[in-house]
């Protein structure tokens, strides 16, 4: 691996951004004092083709890739500040903090602000030119407008969904600290929002017992908070929560500045590029970059990454993530800062990450240019969800995310989908939606089923069987397909036929950096990484597998709880302790390659009758060879106890084939 003359480089430009190669030196946490390459020209030049190359290689001693069909992203290309070589020579200055935040969305922002209300010097880094923070609402655990609402939320009822829906693969601690922190850090957040002058308060979200009409698999759990009864929002915030974290955001910078003057130091275009760590493997700081070039900041008491997820990196989302997640979907993002900028940096420095593919989170109901249209509100609510050949796949009133797995798990990743829906089901398309969407190609209306399918390109058959089936659920009462709700929906009754094209919205991407109840960062032994923190999208060990839209408000609830307590972990030196393993565990036993069953292990066997571990009863196979056989002839003895002539299962079974 070449070294590189980051003098070439190009921030906001090129994809070239993203390639930043991991050599093992890198990855082993060597940075700064670089010598200058004279390949910088070449590497001024890297393809975002070789940066895939470069994710799918984030392990010294190797990774293991995601065996995947191979898809392209149709993702945004955002700027990428991660760079793995910094020449020394090239640092400018130093400059002296107590904490260090890279990120200023509204995890980052959170831990800024607590950290100088802590007292320290804060240093707060952002690489685009606002900042960002586009969110609806968040969850949290006993803040005290729940309690002055009679909110009452049972712990161990939501520490176990969140278990559940990871499938018990994460540890406990970064779900603890969510349940037992965020009502405290909520707490925090609504007196910085009371130094601002537009006046946000945090409310209580009223929702139904169950979420978009999906029956719960545990009791409610009532954690939603938001900002509805917040009189700056303006009306383009549309459903007045739906875009409130930019407004929100920009409150909180204007905070930190009027508020905390002298303890927040806050900059943007200025990304952080690289971590720094002493001889003893503590991150001292960062390396950073502004218009005059590169500088080092010292952070004495930690730096938290708040970086966000990688949804706007095209090739990090090829490397990490499932193909169907992201092959035919549009995307909902505000700001295309979300690069993996803080992945990369923790991994360059030895941090542990979340098993590959990660979550994504992602919503049904996109078009094929952004994410949902309002005006289809009532034809996506009650019409149906089909595939190119024209048959359901999925409840339709599912949780987002859930509909959009279902598509997304349909050939082609879920390409040639359509909601069909009838002129009883269509208000709000009057409102100039019928005319733009058929212009666009997105909207198609006939008289009959055979004639829409023929027209959005479906299978007439299918759709016109769909279609009469599923109004043979209405005369029964039960959806015996999927089993919707169908007293909230409605059933055709007549008229016009609509198709309106589908596909999945990418919203974000939720693992990242491993990380314990501290919120500090994890190294590949399980040992907090001294002076490193994570919140966010850039931190993992909360999800696995999907994004539990089901439970109110995780992603923005862990954010701000997270950022909260790096915050406080930093300046007051919390750091947990490395694991123990090597306890009086005895070593697993290791099967060799072992010799070929011969003639007298097999007669002996047989004489077991049914209890014989060759047996086809047993799972085994007499066409296998003596050698096929082979190994360790005695490890079906660790659950089994071979006796001739004891009674098995099969003794008290009747074959139907004799």
């Amino acid at each position: 691996m070449s070294e590189r003359n980051v003098s070439r480089r190009n921030f906001v430009g090129a994809a070239a951004l993203g390639a930043m190669a991991m050599g093992a030196a890198a990855i082993t946490g060597c940075s700064g004092g670089a010598a200058k390459s004279k390949s910088s020209e070449k590497a001024a030049s890297t393809t975002s083709g070789n940066a895939a190359g470069d994710y799918q290689n984030i392990y010294s001693d190797g990774v293991n890739l995601m065996p995947a069909r191979k898809a392209t992203c149709p993702g945004p290309r955002g700027p990428v500040a991660f760079e793995s070589n910094v020449d020394a020579s090239a640092i400018k200055r130093d400059e002296n903090f107590d904490v260090v935040v890279v990120g200023a969305g509204v995890g980052g922002l959170i831990a800024a602000l607590k950290a100088a209300d802590m007292g320290a010097k804060v240093l707060l880094l952002e690489k685009m030119t606002r900042g960002r923070g586009c969110f609806e609402c968040f969850g949290a655990v006993d803040a005290k407008v729940q309690k002055e609402a009679g909110t009452q939320i049972d712990r161990a009822v939501l520490l176990d969904e969140i278990y559940r829906s990871a499938y018990y693969r994460i540890r406990p601690d970064a779900p603890r600290t969510y349940v037992e922190r965020s009502g405290e850090a909520t707490d925090f957040w609504q007196e910085m929002l009371n130094k601002g002058a537009n006046g946000f308060v945090i409310t209580p979200v009223a929702e139904a017992p169950a979420t978009n009409g999906f029956p719960a698999m545990t009791q409610f759990i009532p954690s939603e908070l938001g900002f509805y009864d917040s009189p700056a929002l303006p009306e383009t915030a549309s459903v007045r929560s739906g875009l409130s974290g930019i407004y929100v955001c920009l409150e909180m910078q204007d905070i930190a500045k009027s508020a905390y003057p002298n303890n927040i130091d806050m900059r943007f275009s200025t990304p952080a590029v690289q971590l720094e760590r002493d001889s003893d493997g503590r991150v001292t700081g960062v390396i950073a970059r502004d218009d005059n070039g590169y500088f080092r900041a010292n952070a004495s008491q930690g730096v938290i990454l708040a970086t966000g997820g990688y949804d706007a990196n095209p090739e990090m989302m090829e490397a990490w993530t499932r193909p169907e997640d992201y092959a035919n979907s549009s995307w909902w993002n505000p700001c295309w800062g979300t690069t993996g900028d803080g992945h990369m940096m923790g991994l360059a420095v030895g941090a542990q990450m979340d098993p590959i593919p990660h979550p994504v989170m992602n919503f049904r109901w996109g078009t094929p240019s952004s994410f949902a249209d309002f005006r289809t509100w009532n034809a996506v609510y009650l019409g149906i969800l089909v595939n190119g050949r024209g048959q359901r796949f999925v409840r339709e009133d599912g949780p987002f995310q859930v509909v959009s797995n279902a598509q997304n798990a349909q050939p082609a990743y879920g390409k040639n989908c359509w909601y069909i829906f009838d002129d009883g089901m269509s208000e709000g398309l009057e409102d100039g939606g019928f005319e733009e969407f058929k212009s666009k190609g997105w909207l198609y209306e006939a008289d009959t089923a055979e004639e829409l399918a023929k027209a959005c390109g479906i299978d007439p058959e299918g759709l016109k069987a769909t279609l009469e089936r599923y109004a043979g659920f209405f005369a029964n009462g039960r959806d015996e397909d999927f089993d919707r709700d169908l007293t909230q929906t409605a059933p055709f009754t007549g008229g016009k036929l609509y198709a309106f094209t589908t596909n999945s919205n990418v919203l974000a991407t939720t693992g990242g950096l491993c990380i314990d109840g501290n919120c500090s960062v994890l190294d590949v032994d399980d040992a907090p990484i001294p002076g490193l923190f994570a919140c966010g999208n850039a931190s993992g060990s909360f999800f696995a597998g999907n994004y539990p839209r089901h439970i109110p408000g995780t992603s923005i609830g862990r954010a701000i709880t997270f950022g909260f307590v790096a915050a406080e972990s930093a300046v007051n030196g919390t750091i947990g302790e490395a694991p123990i393993v090597d306890g009086n565990a005895p070593d697993l036993f290791a099967y060799g390659e072992g010799n070929a069953v011969g003639e007298d292990a097999r007669t002996e066997a047989e004489a077991l009758g049914l209890w014989d571990k060759y047996n086809p009863i047993h799972g085994s196979s007499t066409d296998y060879t003596d050698t096929q056989l082979g190994g360790n002839a005695m490890s079906c003895n660790n659950c089994h106890e071979y006796r001739a002539g004891g009674e098995t299962v099969a003794d008290n079974m009747k074959w139907l084939s004799e």
